[in-house]
């Protein structure tokens, strides 16, 4: 039997590439089975490229369904995998009683978010950013939990009869998990999107083009590529919005997350930022996430608030459930803390919680750090830091401690120009402080887990710091003006010199209001 018409054969091969290529590492089914959270038999069935496992097509689909959920780290894999659902969604199901073990997997029915996406008309595909968001929600929505409250409070808000049309505005704290929610939204309500936080593509002009584009596809208006002052401001997209509206009875929800983290250059006084209309259609909902609720108010006709408060009650039980869900996946490894909280008649969860102080962020980066053996000699929960800031401080003076030299003359000049320049590559730090690429290449591998890859498009691998409350960190407890001023300076001899390596577009950031 060859490959041709054969959905399912095709789907086994494209997934066992994707495990050798991409995660760099050699499973056996049973392990990972387990990485993936399904059974073994599953897996066997779907990464079996056998002509008589082939026609097993939703067994692929649940497989990639989990793989992507658990192995998409990096834009890298993006547009892959994005197709390969496309595929999966697309192929004739067969032999259906194949995957009866396997039913209860949340989401493994549902037609992929992505695959009305995936081959935009040619005049649209660069405007579309779709693709760019899909793995930041991939992993945004991982280990998801909790939320049902705020995610039930935005439907109330959409559906309410006296709520014809307007902004549902989402405010918290850095770090509490606003963004999770937004993906969450999107991916189960399928949802137009734009990610300002994650995704670092945070101008007006991408905005309102990826917007307008996402429209025309899911309600099929029939324009084939857009004007140019569709960037220029929000009339071409109103007059989408209202079209889209008035085809179909459901609302039309766009979701705009992290208002406050979209540039704010050339922006007149008085408009909303990317320039979010004070009056939507009727039937259209916009959903807005902002880290204060009067720091980036919206001007607009009609805004529900719903405010995620760090010591609510309905937070704090979210909170709860994801720590206990985590210690009991990892009971074994974290055993030694466990046991010393037990020994002194100690709520392991509670106490952790409380040093939390209500913070989602905080427990996604200490908890696989008491796992992984980053947080070292600590036995009591008591010991852990209080606090997503009080992290930070300890993960800065542990890794100066190490090397004080080396933490002065490379890491930190690397971490402080991520501070400033906000996304840029190895090659444009190394011109700035005059150090070698391949010594700042190294510095930015210790500092990954704090950084996040812009796509690279044109083949530039460019970073960006992973989340605001990291650069809030270093603007308070670092001297970031003075390396503000020193790059400034440095950026003016580099120019006049004449020796940039093409990156200089990324020195525009250097009067970044990120202070």
């Amino acid at each position: 039997m060859t490959d041709e018409g054969n959905p399912g054969q095709e789907l086994a091969r494209e997934l066992l590439d994707l495990v050798k290529r991409f995660y760099r590492r050699e499973f056996t089914d049973q392990r990972l089975a387990i990485e993936i959270n399904l059974s073994r038999t599953t897996v066997a069935r779907a990464l079996n490229p056998d002509p008589d496992a082939s026609r097993r097509t939703r067994t692929s689909r649940k497989t990639l369904a989990a793989f992507t959920d658990a192995f998409c780290t990096d834009a890298e894999r993006t547009a892959r995998l994005v197709a390969l659902q496309e595929r999966a969604w697309n192929a004739p199901p067969r032999e259906e009683s194949d995957v009866s073990e396997d039913e209860g997997i949340a989401g493994a029915e549902e037609p992929s978010l992505w695959a009305e996406f995936a081959r935009p008309p040619d005049g649209l595909a660069e405007d579309l950013l779709a693709a760019e968001f899909a793995c930041d929600i991939e992993l945004l929505t991982r280990g998801f939990v909790g939320r049902q409250g705020f995610a039930e409070a935005v439907d109330r808000s959409i559906s309410d009869p006296a709520f014809r049309s307007g902004y549902v505005l989402v405010t918290g704290e850095p770090g509490i998990g606003k963004s999770s929610l937004m993906a969450h939204l999107v991916r189960t309500r399928k949802w137009l999107h734009h990610f300002n936080s994650v995704s670092g593509v945070s101008t007006t002009k991408a905005f309102l083009r990826n917007v307008c584009a996402q429209v025309i596809i899911r309600h099929r208006l029939g324009h084939t590529a857009l004007p140019e002052r569709a960037g220029q401001n929000s009339m071409f997209l109103r007059g989408l919005l209202s079209e889209a509206a008035q085809k179909q009875e459901a609302p039309v929800v766009i979701v705009v997350d992290a208002i406050d983290e979209a540039s704010d250059a050339g922006r007149p006084q008085g408009s909303n930022r990317l320039f979010l209309p004070a009056q939507l259609p009727d039937n259209v909902y916009i959903v807005v996430t902002s880290r204060g609720r009067n720091r980036y108010e919206l001007d607009a006709q009609s805004v529900r608030h719903i405010e995620i408060e760090d010591r609510g009650e309905a937070n704090l039980a979210d909170l709860s459930m994801y720590v206990t869900g985590f210690v009991e996946r990892n009971a074994e490894r974290m055993a030694p803390l466990l046991h010393s909280a037990a020994k002194g008649h100690v709520d392991f969860t509670a106490a952790f919680v409380e040093r939390s102080d209500g913070n989602f962020l905080y427990a996604a980066r200490v908890l696989p750090e008491i796992v992984n053996g980053g947080l070292y000699g600590i036995d009591d929960v008591h010991a852990l830091p209080m606090g997503l800031q009080e992290y930070y401080r300890r993960h800065w003076a542990t890794m100066r401690a190490a090397d004080p030299v080396l933490f002065d003359e490379l890491h930190r000049p690397v971490i402080e120009a991520f501070g400033v320049l906000k996304a840029t590559s190895a090659q444009v730090i190394a011109d700035t402080w005059d150090l070698p690429v391949d010594r700042v290449r190294r510095a930015i591998g210790i500092w990954r887990e704090f950084l996040n890859e812009n796509d690279p498009h044109d083949g530039v691998r460019r970073y960006r710091i992973y989340h605001k409350s990291f650069l809030d960190f270093l603007w308070s407890e670092v001297d970031m003006r003075g390396t503000q001023r020193r790059m400034v300076e440095d950026s003016v001899r580099r120019v006049a010199a004449q020796t940039s390596d093409g990156d200089v577009d990324d020195l525009d950031d250097l009067d970044g209001d990120d202070e």
